[in-house]
């Protein structure tokens, strides 16, 4: 079985240096955890730990059967180790940088409907053209942490992304009011943003407060979902098939529009703040980025084309 990815390397199992070692436990939160990423044996990691606080002569994390929690000095050690842990990648990425092609794993994530409906292709592109590259993909909404979810690049759409993060823009989308034919011959179409608190909801989460502004005329209103899902291809879909009202962002809702599955409403009004209205590809700050990372950013760049979101 191949051992996880572990972010202290990127040709496989974790460096097995007493600071990468103790870094990857630390952010792992438990040993059981520690020990499925470096594909060691619980009691491994155990010793290893006790081991190193014995060389050391002091204790650098407390242990109960529940959790573990690092003391002041194991804290100030394990900045230590990021640190080190930094040097030794930007060190590797700088040998890599200068060889002949791109290699190495490559972890993206992405929301579920623009995975599904437009990266698919982009994705087996990318493999194409990089054959010593593995990819590995997560399909998942919301914000990302790439740190500990050791994500290489994030794809998302939002209004602000982080400053802690490298955002590069690749393209815009806007977002509308749509439901089906069917369900707005049966139930009528709303007139005014108050008006959808009378019609089935179908929305991110159980309950939404949106703001919708008309010229001057700012309306903000609370809903409660039917159905609450973060895949907006789902909730397209659903749409779709009559069962209520929904915000979707144009790249799902351009699937339904020509060919009449669904209708716009309320289309004098604009949603402030949006979800999220520029795709960014999202990466962490670095003197020497991966190969790989570099190769997907800019494949990204080239390949993501305005039509597939607006």
């Amino acid at each position: 079985m191949t051992k996880p990815y572990a972010r202290g390397s990127k040709e496989g199992p974790v460096d097995q240096s007493p600071y990468l070692f103790f870094a990857e436990v630390v952010e792992a939160g438990s040993f059981a955890i520690a020990a499925r990423r470096l594909g060691m044996d619980r009691s491994n990691v155990s010793r290893r730990i006790k081991e190193l606080e014995h060389t050391a002569g002091v204790q650098l994390l407390r242990r109960t059967t529940r959790k573990m929690v690092l003391t002041d000095l194991g804290a100030a050690f394990y900045e230590q180790c990021l640190a080190v842990r930094s040097e030794i990648e930007q060190a590797k990425n700088l040998l890599l940088s200068h060889g002949d092609g791109v290699r190495g794993p490559l972890h993206v994530s992405c929301p579920p409907a623009i995975g599904r409906l437009y990266l698919v292709s982009l994705f087996e592109a990318f493999c194409r053209r990089y054959p010593a590259v593995s990819l590995q993909i997560t399909l998942k909404s919301g914000a990302v942490d790439l740190i500990d979810e050791r994500i290489d690049v994030a794809i998302r759409f939002t209004n602000e992304p982080s400053p802690h993060q490298v955002a590069r823009v690749l393209g815009q989308t806007h977002w509308i009011f749509c439901a089906s034919p069917d369900y707005l011959a049966e139930h009528g179409a709303p007139q005014f943003p108050e008006d959808l608190a009378h019609h089935a909801w179908l929305g991110m989460r159980t309950r939404m407060e949106l703001q919708l502004r008309k010229e001057a005329a700012l309306h903000r209103v609370v809903l409660r979902s039917r159905v609450a899902c973060p895949d907006y291809a789902l909730l397209g879909q659903m749409a779709r098939d009559g069962l209520g009202v929904c915000l979707l962002p144009v790249y799902v809702a351009s699937r339904g529009l020509p060919q009449g599955g669904l209708v716009q409403v309320l289309a004098d009004y604009q949603i402030e703040p949006t979800p999220g209205s520029t795709l960014y590809a999202m990466t962490l700050p670095g003197i020497h980025s991966p190969p790989q990372v570099k190769a997907f950013v800019q494949f990204l760049a080239e390949t993501v084309q305005a039509e597939f979101i607006h």
